[in-house]
């Protein structure tokens, strides 16, 4: 199918239909840079057909430099090219590529990919016109909008590594763990979607995974390219590219309409405090230094420093640069965004990242955002920019406006600065201490000097954290999860390891705390994040330091292990879809009505719900070693405890009128009631 014309609103990428477009602000260089262009023969050998100037844009766009396609020399039949900028001795790929390529002059070996390295741009000319398309020049479709989208309140999302979303549990230490792609991806989603690297996956092949699992929100690890495997996809390139290894733009746009044909939105991680991208590579050669900075070079700078942090810790490329924040390009220049030239100059990285948000927005669906590491990032202004800009995209996709429950812009800073959410920087921030709790209570302890009861209090009610400076004031601020893939640190690897970890081995108690952990995380006020594996308490067969970022592939063949792991899974399965669905679970209100001092506390009940409209659910849980004695267990303060239609969700079993507030626990179990129905 023939791509589609999208009107951007952004300027340059509008540009990019009629021109070749290289935008270099604040640099005069001493000679106009180049296009390269050409084509691979059967042989792979590249046969360069053009060498021709860039012209600079007239009418003042200061920086913008313009070749058309109707002025090459030789004039080019339609076709599919691959093609360099060249700025003096330096070819790099273009910066705006919306695809890029590997797959030629041995740059396929993942391992030998070095920073260095600029791979082609590849683009097709029809019609005197540049289009986006593959490398097998097919030209992707517009992305179908969602059937419907879950709201903010009732939002499950499924955090998903797919560079490494393959695995098996055979040692061998050259384990190629990087080996998921975008149509593997949809093979979760779709039982019949053969996938590509998962054809072996029994429980992919049979069967869809996340569909069954019901999550309503995919958050892909950040899926524009990197130029290495095996990183876990945070070293991004080329920020306009999917990622060459996950495959292609169709096979990410075929992935989109699978999910939102059944209602789930896409999100994906987006990473701007560092970048591995051409404008570094130019700054090697001595140009283009608008767009990064070295911190170690510049220490009376404020840019070079994290935000959030004691002591001035400098901000960290991990290999790559990071990005230039605070500094403009000043005089009359080009804006990339509204097209004209503007006197006061403009931010050349700001510019850029939202260059790119306008292309995954417009062309990919992309319904939230993660955006990571806010405190290397450093700049609090650009980051509110950033969102504010995500969110005209996400209104103008209806005449009328989006709807403001729908669409979400994360922020990933651990030590949770909530004056981030007070000052509009972002909508919502990971809830790293509802982890640090969760584990707490699965040993039966409390967290960070709290009790018992106020670990349980807080884990359940974001809004009872009290944070630096104010706390979380709605669920849809916090992002509660139980694992995730930043493993570094203390009690953070999977919850199975972690069992393991504090001598817990027998699999029943390990199955039993990790239901109670589910049961905790899937009727807590927030936004709720599984991360890949868990649902089924897959274990970590590769990476077991904590030192690193989780690397171990999910191991999807666990699922269906005939046992613990499979009834796990259905228990998940059953939680999410009420936890989708419930009302109660949508609203703030939280109440703990029972505390069982006469065992030291580790018995607690509370309410979800029961206002504004809605049935309550209640949640009882013991966080003992200990059954509760007797064929029933009292829960004094039950609320409307006459009301009849009374069910327990986990087990889906009816409760007798005469039974309701007095059943049982066993060790490590929580139980889950409403009379709410569907």
């Amino acid at each position: 199918m023939a791509s589609l014309s999208p009107n951007y609103t952004a300027d340059i990428l509008n540009l990019r239909r009629q021109y070749f477009v290289f935008w270099l602000p604040g640099i005069a260089p001493s000679k106009p840079p180049q296009l390269l262009l050409g084509t691979y023969d059967g042989d792979g050998i590249f046969q360069q057909l053009v060498q021709e100037d860039f012209t600079p844009a007239n009418d003042n766009r200061a920086g913008l430099w313009l070749l058309d396609p109707k002025d090459l020399q030789p004039a080019l039949d339609d076709g599919v090219f691959h093609y360099w900028f060249q700025l003096g001795d330096t070819k790099v790929t273009d910066p705006f590529a919306f695809t890029v390529d590997y797959g030629v002059d041995d740059m396929a070996d993942p391992k030998a990919r070095v920073e260095s390295l600029q791979p082609p741009a590849v683009i097709r000319l029809r019609d005197h016109q540049l289009w986006p398309c593959d490398v097998d020049g097919s030209e992707p479709s517009k992305p179908l909008p969602p059937i419907t989208t879950a709201s903010n309140n009732h939002l499950v999302l499924y955090e998903l590594p797919t560079s490494w979303a393959k695995g098996d549990t055979d040692s061998d230490d050259d384990l190629d763990v990087d080996i998921g792609t975008f149509a593997d991806v949809q093979a979760l989603f779709d039982s019949s979607a053969p996938g590509r690297n998962f054809a072996s996956v029994s429980t992919v092949n049979t069967g869809a995974i996340l569909q069954e699992l019901g999550i309503n929100g995919l958050e892909l690890l950040p899926a524009a390219d990197a130029k290495p495997r095996g990183a876990w996809g945070y070293a991004t390139a080329h920020y306009s590219a999917p990622d060459y290894d996950l495959g292609t733009a169709s096979e990410l746009v075929t992935l989109v309409n699978t999910i939102h044909g059944q209602g789930t939105r896409l999100l994906t991680d987006v990473v701007m405090a560092f970048g591995h991208e051409s404008y570094g590579t130019l700054t090697d050669s001595g140009s283009a230094s608008v767009f990064h900075i070295d911190p170690n070079a510049e220490p009376d700078n404020p840019d070079s420093y994290q935000s959030h942090t004691t002591g001035g810790q400098l901000r960290d490329g991990f290999g790559g640069r990071p990005w230039r924040y605070i500094e403009t390009v000043a005089g009359t220049v080009y804006d990339p965004e509204r097209g004209q030239p503007i006197a006061n100059g403009v931010h050349p990285s700001w510019a850029f990242h939202k260059s790119h948000l306008t292309r995954w927005m417009t062309n990919f669906g992309v319904g939230g955002l993660r955006l990571d590491s806010l405190n290397n990032v450093g700049n609090w202004d650009f980051i509110k920019a950033y969102k504010d800009r995500a969110w005209s995209l996400y209104n103008a996709r209806s005449s009328s406006g989006g709807d403001p429950s729908r669409f979400l812009v994360i922020g990933e800073e651990l030590s949770l600065p909530i004056a981030m959410l007070q000052q509009g920087c972002i909508d919502a921030l990971w809830n790293e201490n509802l982890l640090q709790r969760a584990r707490a209570v699965l040993l039966g302890e409390g967290y960070s000097g709290e009790d018992l009861e106020w670990t349980v209090r807080k884990l359940v009610d974001c809004r009872e954290d009290q944070l630096d400076g104010g706390s979380f004031t709605d669920g849809t601020q916090a992002i509660n999860y139980l694992t995730s893939h930043d493993i570094e640190g203390y009690r953070k690897n999977r919850l199975y390891n972690f069992r393991l970890d504090n001598g817990i081995t027998d699999t029943n108690d390990i199955a039993g705390r990790v239901c109670l952990a589910f049961a905790l995380l899937l009727t807590s006020v927030g936004v709720l994040m599984i991360f890949a594996g868990e649902e089924f308490a897959d274990q970590e067969d590769q990476s077991q330091n904590m030192a690193y970022k989780q690397t171990d592939p999910v191991n999807y063949e666990r699922k269906d292990d005939g046992g613990w792991r499979q009834a796990l899974f259905a228990y998940v399965t059953n939680l999410v879809r009420f936890r989708t669905s419930c009302p109660a679970l949508g609203v703030n209100g939280t109440n703990v009505f029972h505390v069982d001092e006469s065992r030291g506390g580790r018995i607690m009940a509370w309410q979800r719900g029961g206002g504004e409209g809605t049935q309550p659910v209640v949640v009882v849980a013991n966080f003992s070693d200990e059954n509760t004695p007797g064929p029933d267990y009292n829960v004094p303060n039950w609320p409307d405890q006459s009301v009849s239609g009374w069910r327990e969700v986990t087990q889906n079993q009816d409760v007798p009128s005469e039974y309701v507030g007095r059943e049982p626990l066993f060790a490590w179990e929580a139980k889950v009631y409403t009379y709410w129905k569907e």
